[in-house]
């Protein structure tokens, strides 16, 4: 073999094998980083999952469009649960709206994305859940969140040309109050930057390594979120409880 061919056959395994190993190492990094993603969304990679989504069909909305109007933050909220649903093997989001979900499809694992003003299951599945979290009046499109145990009001913020520049939410993982062999997920938030806000969150460090969350317990957590050019940036945390599962409520 001449020199300058064995120099190419060098060159050409050296760069096959750097590459294989900087691919190697990215799926190693990638597998790490995503294990706690994917071991708090296992239990719901099952044949009953749905993705439930708020739908507006009343008075207005209809009358604009007929088949119902879907808020932008809770589009983007289903965009990033997509993506970490398919990382424990769900290809598609089986999505229902609110006002379809039938009685028998309330017992399988329930994704909720939107709050009790918009989802009418939330609304359902929160009545009975043994909350200390709760939103406000729907009557009155009450958005503030209202803690039970310490008689605290959170509440978005805005600015001098009432922009929204603080949202805030709830994030809660409960046993499915309609089949306790089933579990259920609620990304709520005050407006719609809120409930995009949960959905990220779920993948966020600050909330898979609570102590809580790791150990699989279920948990209600209230979070707010700055607002910058129309966008939800910095998530915080604020509080995080544990769910005591065995006093689910009878539906009100």
């Amino acid at each position: 073999m001449s020199g300058s061919l064995h120099d190419l056959v060098i060159n050409l395994s050296s760069a096959a094998i750097a590459f294989a190993a900087g691919w190697s190492f990215d799926r190693v990094r990638d597998v790490w980083r995503f294990r706690s993603v994917r071991g708090f969304w296992k239990q719901f990679a099952t044949r009953d999952l749905k993705v439930v989504t708020s739908i507006f069909i009343k008075e207005e909305h209809y009358i604009w469009e007929r088949s119902g109007l879907v808020g932008v933050g809770d589009v983007l909220a289903l965009n990033e649960l997509r993506q970490q649903l398919y990382r424990v093997g769900v290809s598609h989001l089986p999505l229902t709206p609110s006002h379809q979900l039938t009685g028998l499809e309330r017992q399988g694992n329930l994704v909720l994305v939107g709050g009790p003003h918009s989802n009418q299951v939330t609304a359902e599945v929160m009545r009975r859940l043994p909350v200390t979290f709760s939103f406000g009046a729907v009557e009155t499109h009450d958005a503030n969140i209202y803690d039970a145990l310490t008689g605290e009001v959170m509440r978005c913020v805005m600015d001098s040309n009432d922009q929204l520049t603080v949202d805030q939410g709830l994030l809660i993982r409960a046993t499915n109050p309609f089949n306790r062999e089933r579990h259920v997920i609620i990304l709520a938030g005050s407006f719609g930057f809120g409930t995009s806000a949960a959905a990220r969150l779920l993948a966020g460090s600050d909330l898979l390594n609570n102590p809580v969350v790791a150990e699989g317990h279920p948990f209600e957590a209230v979070f707010s979120v700055e607002i910058a050019g129309g966008t939800p940036q910095q998530i915080e945390l604020r509080k995080l409880r544990q769910l005591d599962s065995t006093m689910l409520r009878a539906g009100a």
